[in-house]
Protein backbone atom coordinates (compact mmCIF):
# COMPACT_ATOMS: atom_id res chain seq x y z
CA UNK A 1 0.00 0.00 0.00
CA UNK A 2 2.77 2.26 1.15
CA UNK A 3 4.56 1.53 -2.20
CA UNK A 4 1.58 2.59 -4.62
CA UNK A 5 1.20 5.32 -2.40
CA UNK A 6 4.46 6.63 -3.54
CA UNK A 7 4.56 5.73 -6.82
CA UNK A 8 1.03 8.16 -6.95
CA UNK A 9 3.34 11.02 -5.56
CA UNK A 10 6.41 10.74 -7.43
CA UNK A 11 3.97 10.32 -10.91
CA UNK A 12 1.87 13.82 -9.64
CA UNK A 13 5.79 15.58 -9.14
CA UNK A 14 6.83 14.53 -12.87
CA UNK A 15 3.19 15.76 -14.37
CA UNK A 16 3.15 19.11 -12.35
CA UNK A 17 7.34 19.86 -13.41
CA UNK A 18 6.19 19.02 -16.93
CA UNK A 19 3.21 21.37 -16.99
CA UNK A 20 5.22 24.29 -15.97
CA UNK A 21 7.99 23.64 -18.19
CA UNK A 22 5.34 23.73 -21.07
CA UNK A 23 4.17 27.06 -19.70
CA UNK A 24 7.30 28.25 -19.32
CA UNK A 25 8.39 27.70 -22.98
CA UNK A 26 5.08 29.36 -24.14
CA UNK A 27 5.63 32.29 -22.23
CA UNK A 28 8.92 32.86 -23.57
CA UNK A 29 7.55 32.81 -27.07
CA UNK A 30 5.13 36.18 -26.57
CA UNK A 31 6.25 39.07 -28.42
CA UNK A 32 6.68 40.56 -25.75
CA UNK A 33 9.16 43.92 -25.86
CA UNK A 34 12.17 43.30 -23.21
CA UNK A 35 13.41 46.18 -21.54
CA UNK A 36 16.31 47.45 -23.41
CA UNK A 37 13.67 47.36 -27.06
CA UNK A 38 11.09 49.24 -24.75
CA UNK A 39 13.55 52.24 -23.96
CA UNK A 40 14.29 52.38 -28.13
CA UNK A 41 11.08 51.11 -29.48
CA UNK A 42 9.43 53.38 -32.19
CA UNK A 43 6.10 53.43 -33.77
CA UNK A 44 5.56 51.69 -37.02
CA UNK A 45 3.53 53.11 -39.45
CA UNK A 46 1.84 50.27 -41.76
CA UNK A 47 -0.53 51.70 -44.88
CA UNK A 48 -3.37 48.95 -45.59
CA UNK A 49 -2.06 49.95 -49.32
CA UNK A 50 0.19 53.24 -50.92
CA UNK A 51 -1.50 53.66 -54.06
CA UNK A 52 -5.12 54.46 -54.83
CA UNK A 53 -6.53 54.53 -58.63
CA UNK A 54 -9.49 57.46 -59.29
CA UNK A 55 -9.99 55.92 -62.58
CA UNK A 56 -11.85 58.30 -64.73
CA UNK A 57 -12.25 61.71 -63.43
CA UNK A 58 -14.35 64.81 -64.91
CA UNK A 59 -12.10 67.95 -65.18
CA UNK A 60 -15.27 69.93 -64.35
CA UNK A 61 -16.53 67.48 -61.86
CA UNK A 62 -15.09 69.01 -58.79
CA UNK A 63 -12.59 67.64 -56.71
CA UNK A 64 -11.85 63.92 -55.33
CA UNK A 65 -10.95 62.54 -52.02
CA UNK A 66 -9.49 59.41 -50.88
CA UNK A 67 -8.31 58.54 -47.23
CA UNK A 68 -5.45 56.00 -46.72
CA UNK A 69 -6.05 54.39 -43.28
CA UNK A 70 -2.65 52.65 -41.45
CA UNK A 71 -2.29 50.61 -38.35
CA UNK A 72 0.67 51.62 -35.69
CA UNK A 73 2.42 47.82 -35.49
CA UNK A 74 5.11 49.16 -33.65
CA UNK A 75 5.80 49.05 -29.21
CA UNK A 76 5.25 52.89 -29.14
CA UNK A 77 3.08 55.55 -29.94
CA UNK A 78 3.55 57.01 -33.58
CA UNK A 79 2.73 60.78 -34.62
CA UNK A 80 2.57 62.04 -38.09
CA UNK A 81 4.96 65.40 -38.57
CA UNK A 82 3.72 66.90 -41.56
CA UNK A 83 2.62 64.96 -45.08
CA UNK A 84 4.18 66.75 -48.51
CA UNK A 85 2.54 66.78 -51.45
CA UNK A 86 4.18 66.99 -54.91
CA UNK A 87 1.80 69.30 -56.76
CA UNK A 88 -0.39 72.56 -55.69
CA UNK A 89 -3.47 70.32 -56.79
CA UNK A 90 -3.25 67.98 -53.86
CA UNK A 91 -4.36 69.03 -50.33
CA UNK A 92 -3.82 66.78 -47.40
CA UNK A 93 -4.92 66.26 -43.99
CA UNK A 94 -4.32 63.73 -41.21
CA UNK A 95 -4.83 62.39 -37.80
CA UNK A 96 -3.14 64.67 -35.63
CA UNK A 97 -2.70 63.03 -32.29
CA UNK A 98 -0.32 60.25 -31.61
CA UNK A 99 -1.70 57.38 -32.36
CA UNK A 100 -1.18 53.99 -29.81
CA UNK A 101 0.02 50.80 -30.71
CA UNK A 102 -2.32 48.51 -32.95
CA UNK A 103 -4.52 51.81 -33.19
CA UNK A 104 -5.48 52.91 -36.64
CA UNK A 105 -4.98 56.61 -38.26
CA UNK A 106 -5.51 58.02 -41.50
CA UNK A 107 -3.87 60.42 -44.37
CA UNK A 108 -6.85 62.40 -46.83
CA UNK A 109 -5.49 63.41 -49.81
CA UNK A 110 -7.66 65.61 -52.10
CA UNK A 111 -7.37 66.21 -55.68
CA UNK A 112 -8.42 69.66 -57.89
CA UNK A 113 -8.69 68.02 -61.49
CA UNK A 114 -9.26 71.77 -62.98
CA UNK A 115 -6.91 72.85 -65.75
CA UNK A 116 -5.40 69.32 -65.15
CA UNK A 117 -5.91 66.91 -68.18
CA UNK A 118 -4.00 63.76 -69.03
CA UNK A 119 -2.56 61.34 -66.52
CA UNK A 120 -2.79 61.82 -63.34
CA UNK A 121 0.51 60.74 -61.11
CA UNK A 122 0.90 62.17 -57.67
CA UNK A 123 3.28 61.23 -54.65
CA UNK A 124 2.77 62.46 -51.27
CA UNK A 125 5.53 62.26 -48.48
CA UNK A 126 4.20 60.95 -44.99
CA UNK A 127 6.66 62.02 -42.28
CA UNK A 128 6.58 60.76 -38.95
CA UNK A 129 8.84 60.57 -35.24
CA UNK A 130 8.42 56.43 -36.32
CA UNK A 131 10.04 53.70 -38.32
CA UNK A 132 10.84 54.67 -41.25
CA UNK A 133 10.85 58.29 -40.97
CA UNK A 134 9.44 58.76 -44.53
CA UNK A 135 6.82 56.89 -46.31
CA UNK A 136 5.87 57.44 -50.28
CA UNK A 137 1.93 57.23 -51.28
CA UNK A 138 0.52 57.74 -54.49
CA UNK A 139 -2.32 59.03 -56.23
CA UNK A 140 -3.30 57.87 -59.92
CA UNK A 141 -6.09 58.35 -62.60
CA UNK A 142 -7.32 60.21 -66.21
CA UNK A 143 -8.23 63.65 -66.32
CA UNK A 144 -10.36 64.02 -69.10
CA UNK A 145 -12.45 67.55 -70.68
CA UNK A 146 -15.60 67.46 -69.04
CA UNK A 147 -17.98 66.17 -72.39
CA UNK A 148 -15.45 63.48 -73.08
CA UNK A 149 -17.19 60.46 -74.19
CA UNK A 150 -20.66 60.89 -73.96
CA UNK A 151 -21.56 64.29 -75.26
CA UNK A 152 -22.40 62.52 -78.49
CA UNK A 153 -25.57 60.65 -76.87
CA UNK A 154 -26.42 62.99 -73.53
CA UNK A 155 -27.14 66.44 -75.51
CA UNK A 156 -28.48 68.30 -71.82
CA UNK A 157 -26.69 68.82 -68.72
CA UNK A 158 -28.96 69.77 -65.11
CA UNK A 159 -25.95 70.33 -63.08
CA UNK A 160 -23.76 67.32 -62.61
CA UNK A 161 -26.51 64.89 -65.01
CA UNK A 162 -25.99 65.13 -68.28
CA UNK A 163 -29.05 63.79 -69.81
CA UNK A 164 -30.36 61.91 -73.12
CA UNK A 165 -32.90 64.82 -73.36
CA UNK A 166 -35.63 66.66 -71.26
CA UNK A 167 -38.83 66.10 -72.95
CA UNK A 168 -40.14 62.51 -73.32
CA UNK A 169 -43.15 61.77 -75.70
CA UNK A 170 -45.44 59.54 -76.20
CA UNK A 171 -47.55 60.24 -79.76
CA UNK A 172 -50.05 57.38 -79.38
CA UNK A 173 -51.09 55.74 -76.25
CA UNK A 174 -53.55 53.36 -76.63
CA UNK A 175 -56.46 53.31 -74.07
CA UNK A 176 -55.93 49.86 -72.78
CA UNK A 177 -52.07 49.66 -73.15
CA UNK A 178 -49.45 51.49 -72.47
CA UNK A 179 -46.30 52.75 -74.27
CA UNK A 180 -42.72 53.15 -72.70
CA UNK A 181 -39.13 54.36 -73.32
CA UNK A 182 -36.40 55.52 -70.60
CA UNK A 183 -34.57 58.19 -69.15
CA UNK A 184 -31.02 58.29 -69.30
CA UNK A 185 -28.70 59.93 -67.18
CA UNK A 186 -24.57 60.66 -66.84
CA UNK A 187 -22.97 61.55 -63.39
CA UNK A 188 -20.42 64.02 -64.87
CA UNK A 189 -19.38 65.29 -61.24
CA UNK A 190 -16.65 62.98 -59.23
CA UNK A 191 -18.71 62.25 -56.57
CA UNK A 192 -21.57 59.68 -55.96
CA UNK A 193 -25.12 61.21 -56.61
CA UNK A 194 -28.35 59.92 -55.04
CA UNK A 195 -31.61 60.07 -56.30
CA UNK A 196 -34.04 59.50 -53.17
CA UNK A 197 -37.38 60.59 -54.70
CA UNK A 198 -39.36 60.95 -57.73
CA UNK A 199 -42.37 62.77 -58.45
CA UNK A 200 -44.80 61.40 -61.10
CA UNK A 201 -48.36 61.31 -62.01
CA UNK A 202 -49.85 58.35 -61.13
CA UNK A 203 -50.38 57.02 -64.86
CA UNK A 204 -46.65 57.40 -64.90
CA UNK A 205 -44.81 54.28 -63.85
CA UNK A 206 -41.09 54.58 -63.26
CA UNK A 207 -38.10 51.98 -62.12
CA UNK A 208 -34.97 52.72 -61.57
CA UNK A 209 -31.59 49.88 -61.30
CA UNK A 210 -30.49 51.73 -58.05
CA UNK A 211 -30.68 54.81 -55.95
CA UNK A 212 -26.93 56.19 -56.43
CA UNK A 213 -24.70 56.64 -59.49
CA UNK A 214 -20.91 56.64 -58.81
CA UNK A 215 -18.95 58.78 -60.48
CA UNK A 216 -18.54 59.09 -64.30
CA UNK A 217 -21.03 56.54 -64.55
CA UNK A 218 -24.42 56.44 -66.48
CA UNK A 219 -28.00 55.02 -65.80
CA UNK A 220 -31.18 54.26 -67.35
CA UNK A 221 -34.54 55.00 -65.48
CA UNK A 222 -37.70 53.03 -67.55
CA UNK A 223 -40.20 54.84 -68.10
CA UNK A 224 -44.09 53.19 -68.37
CA UNK A 225 -47.07 55.82 -69.91
CA UNK A 226 -50.30 54.26 -68.66
CA UNK A 227 -53.71 56.52 -69.81
CA UNK A 228 -55.04 58.19 -66.89
CA UNK A 229 -58.28 56.96 -64.79
CA UNK A 230 -61.26 58.39 -66.23
CA UNK A 231 -59.02 58.05 -69.37
CA UNK A 232 -58.27 61.39 -71.09
CA UNK A 233 -57.76 61.58 -74.81
CA UNK A 234 -55.92 63.58 -77.36
CA UNK A 235 -52.68 66.00 -76.04
CA UNK A 236 -51.95 65.62 -72.63
CA UNK A 237 -49.03 67.70 -71.01
CA UNK A 238 -47.51 66.76 -67.52
CA UNK A 239 -44.63 66.76 -65.66
CA UNK A 240 -41.56 64.12 -63.41
CA UNK A 241 -39.60 65.57 -60.80
CA UNK A 242 -36.51 63.75 -59.82
CA UNK A 243 -35.08 64.83 -56.75
CA UNK A 244 -30.83 64.23 -56.22
CA UNK A 245 -28.67 65.09 -54.13
CA UNK A 246 -26.67 67.27 -56.89
CA UNK A 247 -25.69 70.40 -55.10
CA UNK A 248 -26.13 72.04 -58.43
CA UNK A 249 -29.94 72.07 -59.58
CA UNK A 250 -30.85 69.25 -57.05
CA UNK A 251 -34.31 68.68 -58.63
CA UNK A 252 -34.89 67.54 -62.61
CA UNK A 253 -37.58 68.47 -64.27
CA UNK A 254 -38.88 66.62 -67.21
CA UNK A 255 -41.37 67.48 -69.73
CA UNK A 256 -43.79 64.40 -70.89
CA UNK A 257 -46.01 65.06 -74.15
CA UNK A 258 -48.36 62.35 -74.37
CA UNK A 259 -51.67 61.75 -76.84
CA UNK A 260 -54.00 58.82 -75.88
CA UNK A 261 -56.37 57.52 -78.63
CA UNK A 262 -59.04 55.00 -77.74
CA UNK A 263 -58.50 51.28 -78.68
CA UNK A 264 -60.21 49.95 -81.21
CA UNK A 265 -58.56 46.43 -81.83
CA UNK A 266 -60.83 44.03 -79.41
CA UNK A 267 -64.04 45.44 -81.87
CA UNK A 268 -65.43 42.47 -83.79
CA UNK A 269 -67.27 42.96 -87.62
CA UNK A 270 -70.49 43.44 -86.24
CA UNK A 271 -69.50 46.05 -83.57
CA UNK A 272 -67.32 48.48 -85.94
CA UNK A 273 -70.62 48.21 -88.34
CA UNK A 274 -72.54 49.00 -85.16
CA UNK A 275 -70.41 51.88 -84.50
CA UNK A 276 -70.67 56.14 -84.46
CA UNK A 277 -69.65 56.93 -88.10
CA UNK A 278 -68.93 60.64 -87.93
CA UNK A 279 -69.32 62.78 -91.50
CA UNK A 280 -68.42 66.36 -91.85
CA UNK A 281 -70.21 68.89 -94.07
CA UNK A 282 -66.38 70.06 -94.77
CA UNK A 283 -62.71 69.84 -92.96
CA UNK A 284 -61.41 72.84 -94.56
CA UNK A 285 -63.24 76.31 -94.48
CA UNK A 286 -61.21 79.55 -96.23
CA UNK A 287 -62.79 82.67 -94.31
CA UNK A 288 -61.06 84.85 -97.51
CA UNK A 289 -60.31 88.57 -96.74
CA UNK A 290 -60.99 90.12 -92.95
CA UNK A 291 -59.68 93.38 -91.19
CA UNK A 292 -57.45 93.43 -88.90
CA UNK A 293 -59.05 92.70 -85.00
CA UNK A 294 -62.25 91.58 -86.57
CA UNK A 295 -63.74 87.78 -85.46
CA UNK A 296 -64.99 85.80 -88.32
CA UNK A 297 -66.47 82.72 -87.49
CA UNK A 298 -65.87 79.12 -89.60
CA UNK A 299 -68.85 76.87 -89.39
CA UNK A 300 -68.63 73.21 -89.53
CA UNK A 301 -71.19 70.48 -88.91
CA UNK A 302 -70.74 66.88 -87.71
CA UNK A 303 -73.58 64.12 -88.63
CA UNK A 304 -73.54 61.10 -87.02
CA UNK A 305 -74.31 58.06 -89.35
CA UNK A 306 -73.34 55.61 -87.28
CA UNK A 307 -75.43 52.93 -85.66
CA UNK A 308 -74.29 54.33 -81.70
CA UNK A 309 -73.78 57.63 -80.20
CA UNK A 310 -71.44 59.56 -81.66
CA UNK A 311 -68.59 61.04 -78.79
CA UNK A 312 -66.77 64.03 -79.38
CA UNK A 313 -63.60 63.74 -76.17
CA UNK A 314 -62.13 66.22 -76.81
CA UNK A 315 -61.77 69.53 -79.36
CA UNK A 316 -57.67 70.67 -80.04
CA UNK A 317 -56.58 74.29 -80.82
CA UNK A 318 -53.46 74.89 -81.95
CA UNK A 319 -53.26 78.45 -81.37
CA UNK A 320 -55.47 80.24 -78.77
CA UNK A 321 -56.78 82.92 -81.40
CA UNK A 322 -59.17 80.53 -81.97
CA UNK A 323 -62.23 79.89 -79.91
CA UNK A 324 -64.25 76.31 -80.63
CA UNK A 325 -67.85 76.23 -79.39
CA UNK A 326 -69.35 72.70 -80.32
CA UNK A 327 -73.06 72.80 -79.91
CA UNK A 328 -73.11 69.12 -77.75
CA UNK A 329 -70.23 66.46 -77.30
CA UNK A 330 -72.27 63.47 -77.63
CA UNK A 331 -74.03 63.22 -80.72
CA UNK A 332 -77.01 60.47 -80.99
CA UNK A 333 -77.31 58.55 -84.16
CA UNK A 334 -79.20 60.28 -87.12
CA UNK A 335 -78.28 63.86 -85.44
CA UNK A 336 -75.97 66.70 -86.37
CA UNK A 337 -73.76 69.32 -83.98
CA UNK A 338 -72.25 72.59 -85.34
CA UNK A 339 -69.25 73.72 -84.22
CA UNK A 340 -68.40 77.20 -84.34
CA UNK A 341 -64.54 78.16 -84.67
CA UNK A 342 -64.24 81.94 -83.66
CA UNK A 343 -60.64 83.56 -85.24
CA UNK A 344 -59.90 86.28 -83.70
CA UNK A 345 -57.11 88.49 -85.46
CA UNK A 346 -54.98 90.57 -83.62
CA UNK A 347 -51.16 91.11 -84.22
CA UNK A 348 -51.03 89.07 -87.64
CA UNK A 349 -50.71 90.49 -91.01
CA UNK A 350 -51.53 88.56 -94.53
CA UNK A 351 -52.33 84.86 -95.52
CA UNK A 352 -53.01 82.32 -92.63
CA UNK A 353 -54.00 78.72 -92.02
CA UNK A 354 -54.94 77.75 -88.69
CA UNK A 355 -56.27 73.68 -87.18
CA UNK A 356 -58.86 72.46 -84.52
CA UNK A 357 -58.21 68.77 -83.99
CA UNK A 358 -61.61 66.35 -82.72
CA UNK A 359 -61.00 63.41 -80.64
CA UNK A 360 -63.55 60.57 -81.47
CA UNK A 361 -64.94 57.35 -81.08
CA UNK A 362 -65.32 56.58 -84.82
CA UNK A 363 -63.10 53.76 -84.87
CA UNK A 364 -62.85 54.84 -88.84
CA UNK A 365 -61.51 58.25 -87.68
CA UNK A 366 -60.66 58.66 -84.09
CA UNK A 367 -59.33 61.64 -84.94
CA UNK A 368 -59.88 64.47 -87.75
CA UNK A 369 -58.50 67.63 -88.66
CA UNK A 370 -60.29 70.69 -89.37
CA UNK A 371 -58.61 73.64 -90.90
CA UNK A 372 -59.33 77.09 -91.06
CA UNK A 373 -58.02 79.69 -93.59
CA UNK A 374 -57.69 83.47 -93.68
CA UNK A 375 -56.43 86.56 -95.62
CA UNK A 376 -55.93 89.30 -92.97
CA UNK A 377 -56.10 93.05 -94.38
CA UNK A 378 -55.08 96.44 -92.97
Amino acid sequence: MLKKHLTLVLFSSIFCYYTAAQNKKKASAAPVANSQELNTAKGIIQFLYASYDFGNINEKGGRVSHTFKFVNTGYAPVKINDVITSCGCTQTNWISKPVSPNDTGYVNVVFDPDGRQGKLDKVITVMSDGSPKSQVLAIKGTVYPSKFNFANTYKYQYGNLAVITNILNFPAVKSTKYDSTEIGFYNMSNKQIYIYRIDAPNNILITKPTDFMPPNTGMQLKVKYYANRPIEYGPIKQEIRIHTNDDSIPTKVFYVSANVIQDFSDLSKSERKKAPKAVFNKTEIDLGNHSLFSTPVAKFTITNKGKQDLIIHKVVRTCNCLTPSLSQMIIPKGKTATLDVTYSLANMAGPDTKTIKLITNDPNQPEVTLTVKINVTE
